[in-house]
């Protein structure tokens, strides 16, 4: 038994014999080589390829898998040798010689198939037309007439499209016609396909070449392009009034509220606290906060000039688009842009004023001298202002609108009345209670960012265990704000008690205990300092209700 080789012929694989399988290259070289002039020759190889694969294929079957030189050989008579019709217009008799050697087994046989080069919708007609070898719009007219009059032309129609294959290949379309699939078949009709496609492109070039085309071409073109340009012209040009007009009011909106934060006219920044409202223009604030030595209104040119001319700018633009004003000033736009650099350099400069002013901070600490309660529990409690006494579950004070860590209460000729402090509760390493104040401020150098910490005005107060403290404290106007804060300590022995008012919420910050309560639920409570810290006493549910407060406070969207 020869020995057989795989081969891949055209996607379809197969085993053959080794002497068959050169047989069969030698034929395909052959046929490419006679077919390497001709300008479909890669598409003629395919289609002569596939033919050949298709008629390999019927000669296996599940007792013989193999191809032999015989089925080589009778392959190759169907297809016919090229030196069979090299030169078959010379004689008559080479002709009819090939086409008595090849008829014996190259009978002409048709197949349905849509013809896909004379369809309307599917080919479906125009393939039983070749097979029947009749004029295909004698069926097209039936089917037409059965859709309208019967109704059942359209299903009859989609059945046929279903199950009639489309002519694909050359072979294929060769078949439909009931035409030899031999390869002069083959290579004639891929060649009358691209002859047929170069006269189409031809004539198509020569129409387009044409004068006449060529100008309703360029006429067209024309056309098509001017009205672009007016369409997107007009839709350019709305869009722009529509933004000037915006930009015009938004810049008189912004130059309104600049010259009234400036000048004081409105008050910008307010500050609310329950019950009342502090009312600040930018100039008071800036009152408080510059440098003795640095003019406010020397800082007020410079923001004016800095955001104003941008606004000027945006509004005169706004303005000569909507009335077409065409002319350019120079002389505004240099002023303009040396009046905004100017305002640069002015704001510039007071930052790194106002930065040194602020660069150095200095804290004083104090012992504060408390009356030891007899019983070894101490009561605190919380002096607050009017306002906070008729609502006394407001948010403490790291909730507030701040400047760092205080919030401006009120202000009178004489001082600043600025909220909150902060407690802190810790052990003591003594047997008495301690409290420690810890003023802060900040300033040009230590020395003055210490004599302004001193000047801090903030009250405790004591009635027997009762230990009062102010939620405030109180800064002069001359001391301007400049960072002051006050922050308590409160040293308790361990044994000894506290308990904390409601009120204390509003100063006590993040206290450890125990129990892991949060600073809300602390408050009504008494506790009992610990080595460990913190523990509450009378806290019966506690640790549910800190349990809820902490899932709450972690996840906001409860």
């Amino acid at each position: 038994m020869n020995r057989t080789i795989t081969m891949n012929l055209s996607g379809i694989i197969f085993h053959i014999e080794e002497d068959a399988y050169e047989n069969l290259n030698k034929y395909l070289a052959t046929i490419k080589g006679y077919f390497k002039s001709s300008e479909g020759r890669d598409e003629i190889m395919n289609d002569i390829e596939a033919r050949i694969a298709e008629m390999l294929q019927e000669k296996t079957s599940a007792s013989k898998q193999a191809i032999l030189m015989a089925d080589v050989e009778s392959v190759i008579s169907v297809m016919g040798k090229p030196e069979d019709f090299a030169d078959e217009n010379t004689t008559s008799e080479n002709e009819s010689t090939f086409e008595n050697k090849s008829s014996y087994t190259n009978e002409k046989r048709k197949r349905v198939f849509r013809d896909p080069d004379d369809k309307i919708i599917g080919g479906v007609c125009s393939g039983i037309a070749n097979y029947f070898d009749f004029d295909p719009i004698w069926l097209r007219a039936a089917f037409a007439i059965s859709f309208f009059v019967f109704g059942s032309g359209l299903l009859l129609y989609i059945i046929l499209l279903i199950i009639i294959p489309k002519a694909k290949t050359t072979a294929e379309k060769l078949e439909m016609r009931g035409e030899k699939v031999d390869v002069n078949n083959i290579g004639k009709a891929v060649n009358e396909e691209f002859e047929e496609f170069k006269n189409r492109v031809k004539n198509w070039s020569d129409e387009v070449k044409s004068p006449e085309n060529k100008q309703y071409f360029k006429s067209s073109a024309q056309k098509a392009s001017d009205f672009i340009r007016e369409v997107l012209y007009g839709i350019f040009t709305v869009l722009g009034k529509i933004i000037a007009v915006v930009s015009v009011f938004i810049g008189i909106v912004l130059m309104i509220a600049l010259l009234s934060t400036i000048f004081g006219i409105g008050n910008i920044f307010i500050f609310d606290t329950p019950g009342t409202s502090l009312h600040l223009s930018a100039y008071q604030l800036s009152m408080a906060i510059l440098p003795k030595d640095l003019s406010i209104s020397f800082v007020l040119i410079g923001l004016f000039l800095f955001i104003g001319i941008p606004l000027l700018s945006i509004i005169y633009a706004g303005i000569k688009y909507l009335f077409r004003i065409k002319q350019k000033n120079k002389i505004i736009k240099y002023t303009a842009n040396t009046l905004w650099l100017c305002g640069l350099c002015i704001l510039i400069y007071s930052g790194i004023q106002v930065g040194n002013d602020f660069s150095e901070k200095a804290s004083v600490k104090q012992k504060i001298e408390i009356t030891q309660p007899k019983n070894n529990l101490l009561f605190l409690d919380l002096n607050t202002l009017t306002q906070d006494e008729d609502d006394v579950d407001i948010t403490y004070h790291h909730h507030r609108i701040h400047f760092k860590d205080w919030t401006i209460i009120s202000k009178d000729e004489n001082k600043f009345r600025l909220g909150y402090t902060s407690m802190n509760i810790v052990p003591s390493e003594t047997d008495s209670f301690e409290l420690i104040s810890i003023k802060s401020a900040s300033g040009f150098d230590k020395k003055e960012a210490n004599y302004r910490a001193k000047n801090i005005d903030y009250a405790i107060t004591q009635e027997d265990s009762i230990l009062k403290f102010n939620s405030y404290f109180d800064i002069t106007l001359v001391d301007k704000l400049h960072g002051q804060n006050v922050k308590l300590i409160l040293k308790v022995p361990v044994g000894k008690m506290i308990f904390l008012s409601t009120r204390m919420k509003k100063i006590i910050f993040d206290i450890d205990n125990i129990n892991d309560a949060l600073d809300n639920d602390m408050v009504n409570r008494r506790w009992i300092m610990t080595k460990q810290g913190l523990e509450c006493i009378d806290c019966d549910g506690l640790e549910n209700v800190s349990k809820r407060n902490r899932i709450i406070s972690s996840n906001p969207s409860y």
